[in-house]
């Protein structure tokens, strides 16, 4: 199975461009990949959600942070370079089961590599947890038999309070669609005190989903067609105002 490994941060057009095309990748025969990666700063929305509710949009332009929708499902997250985003591509995700069991299996894999460096972390549904303080969010999409999964976790302290982003940390939050869940958050970094680099996450986690995935984890790159495909997806849907923003 592919390991793709990117921790400079990067646009985060292309980074949601990615994980799009290793899902269409598998769809047609290609193989599964763990990707490690970070993107620079963003709101990113799940798909059903209108970004009217979720995101203070005045904010985010005076900051000029980019407000992004991506195709799986969940609540809003904020990417930033403290950020470790981690996606998981299966050709067959029927094999690990229901969304629920997708949840839970990968979350208590992660939970167990990452009580390594902080024992307190638990997986909660789709929610890894540190006490009542979310370190990390989950989402999914599926199409036909393929899976992505992907989890945003915490490593560094936030550089932007979550509740000038994002008004479901804001009294009153009644969202017209799909909600966010929202819950005061901790990064890694603030849990134990003491700065974690993202390199050490990574470097805890890569065993961690071979173990888990039963499979070796062989460092790769997008090849010539998925890379195309990058391009493309950048350009005609994550550039596209209005697939950002509608519903």
């Amino acid at each position: 199975m592919r390991l793709l490994i990117d921790l400079d941060p990067g646009a985060p057009r292309r980074g949601l461009a990615v994980d799009e095309a290793l899902l269409e990748s598998v769809r047609i025969g290609g193989e599964g990949a763990v990707r490690l990666w970070v993107n620079d700063r963003a709101v990113v929305v799940g798909r059903s959600q209108t970004v009217g509710d979720e995101v203070d949009l005045d904010f985010t332009e005076d900051q000029r942070i980019p407000v992004l929708r991506r195709i799986s499902g969940g609540g809003t997250v904020y990417h930033y370079p403290g950020n470790l985003n981690v996606s998981i591509v299966l050709r067959d995700g029927r094999s690990v089961g229901s969304v629920r069991n997708v949840f839970r299996f990968f979350g208590n894999a992660i939970a167990a590599a990452l009580s390594d460096v902080c024992s307190a972390i638990v997986s909660d549904e789709n929610d890894l947890l540190n006490g009542d303080a979310k370190v990390g969010g989950a989402a999914q999409a599926r199409r036909g038999g393929g899976l992505l999964y992907h989890t945003t976790l915490l490593v560094g302290p936030t550089d932007v309070p979550m509740e000038r982003l994002l008004l479901a940390m804001r009294p009153g939050y009644r969202p017209e669609r799909v909600p966010s869940r929202p819950r005061r958050t901790v990064s890694l970094s603030e849990a134990i005190g003491g700065e974690l680099p993202l390199e050490r996450i990574a470097e805890i986690l890569v065993p961690a989903l071979s173990c888990a995935l039963s499979v070796p984890l062989d460092r790769s790159a997008l090849n010539a067609k998925e890379d195309r495909r990058v391009g493309w997806l950048i350009e005609h849907k994550y550039g596209d105002p209005e697939w950002n923003r509608s519903p």
